[in-house]
């Protein structure tokens, strides 16, 4: 989660991962809406601040607050969510093209489920950070570290 974000940066820097992820060139492709899948800590204003700053850009926040184990906290159910809108827009024919940013293994039977579906699914991720398996799955991988090279070119 990040705190040190202003909102007028986080618009730029949203318009630039969107645009940048979307294809500037592929004209036929638009968002239709970008969602923000996340646990956080309900006792932390920063994080709150932030999200609050997603939602006023456009994003659909799905925030689930950490669950307290013992004497600590830990993520339940941000996966799940994600999974469910992944798959049931996928049914209700809500999307043609998803974007998944992240370099799980767990998303690889929703994948393969939607992509089923007659949908594609593109991983957005740090190659370092992404299963080989979710990278040979997905019906395209976009390496997040060559979009940040393009973001800081065009700065």
């Amino acid at each position: 989660m990040s705190s040190g974000v202003s909102e007028e940066n986080l618009k730029d820097l949203a318009k630039e991962v969107v645009k940048t992820l979307l294809g500037a060139r592929e004209r036929d492709r638009y968002l239709v809406r970008p969602y923000y899948y996340t646990a956080f800590n309900p006792r932390k204003q920063e994080q709150i601040k932030f999200l609050h700053a997603l939602q006023n850009q456009g994003f659909c926040v799905k925030a689930i607050p950490l669950k307290k184990r013992g004497d600590r906290f830990i993520e339940k159910g941000v996966d799940v969510a994600l999974v469910t809108d992944l798959v049931s827009m996928a049914f209700r024919n809500a999307y043609d093209t998803a974007i998944l940013v992240s370099g799980d293994y767990d998303f690889i039977e929703a994948i393969r489920i939607v992509m089923a579906l007659g949908k594609r699914v593109e991983v957005a991720m740090f190659t370092h950070a992404t299963n080989d398996e979710l990278r040979r799955t997905a019906d395209r991988f976009i390496p997040l570290e060559k979009l940040a090279e393009e973001i800081r070119r065009e700065e």
